[in-house]
């Protein structure tokens, strides 16, 4: 009876090490990638001042942290099926961070104007720069969701891409099957924000190019904003 139970639970642990590999290793756009991403969004949504978040900060991260837990649950073992709940799931949450960064946003740009905020002018610059950031994420999981019909889609190619990376292009420096992944598009995010236009990246499909303008475009006008207010401040 012991050596029983000891070969089942060998195999239980066995099958479990394996099903850990499958995810982190085996698929092309692993969940744990995502995860940090939105794990990243909620601490930088953590030391944003109150007056930047809607509501009660603390249901804020609740919510996106459930929706984060059921995402993961909806994705056991990678993207190996198209999931319409787990696309549905994936794009409230986006929907919460988004609305929750453009209050911010709005209530930033506010502030920097007309000079109402409550905060003094260092943590006001320091809550610029955690908005900045939050953006910077808050698109990559834009990308990563409508790239080619997400992630799912993307690995049965069942959609045409809606951006073009060089290992799609040029074969030969990438594996034949390749996919992009959340660290790709974090990426195109950042270096949109930075260059105002993606390093090694194209954006093909007209809903790619307008995300990217409206992306660049809000990250020129809060640049320009802070700096006028650090000039001010110097």
């Amino acid at each position: 009876m012991l050596i029983g139970w000891c070969f089942y639970n060998s195999q239980h642990i066995g099958y479990n090490v394996w099903q850990m590999k499958k995810i982190f290793h085996k698929t092309h756009d692993p969940i744990w990638h995502l995860e940090l991403g939105v794990v990243a969004i909620i601490g930088l949504q953590y030391i944003t001042a109150h007056l930047f978040l809607p509501g009660s900060k603390v249901l804020l991260i609740i919510l996106e942290f459930v929706l984060l837990c059921v995402l993961t649950i909806l994705t056991p073992d990678g993207y190996y099926r198209v999931s319409p709940a787990r696309r549905s799931i994936a794009l409230t949450l986006i929907g919460v961070v988004a609305a929750t960064n453009i209050f911010s946003l709005v209530i930033l740009i506010d502030s920097l104007v007309t000079g109402s905020s409550t905060l003094d002018s260092k943590n006001l610059l320091l809550n610029a720069a955690t908005i900045y950031t939050t953006n910077i994420f808050l698109f990559a999981l834009w990308y990563w969701e409508m790239d080619g019909g997400g992630p799912d889609k993307r690995l049965r190619s069942l959609q045409k891409e809606d951006f073009l990376f060089p290992q799609l292009i040029h074969r030969h420096i990438a594996p034949k099957d390749w996919r992009p992944g959340f660290i790709d598009y974090l990426y195109l995010s950042a270096t949109n924000v930075t260059n105002f236009a993606s390093a090694d990246t194209i954006p093909v499909s007209h809903r790619a190019k307008m995300m990217m303008f409206v992306q660049s475009l809000v990250s020129l006008v809060t640049i320009v904003l802070v700096v006028s207010r650090a000039i001010n401040i110097m």
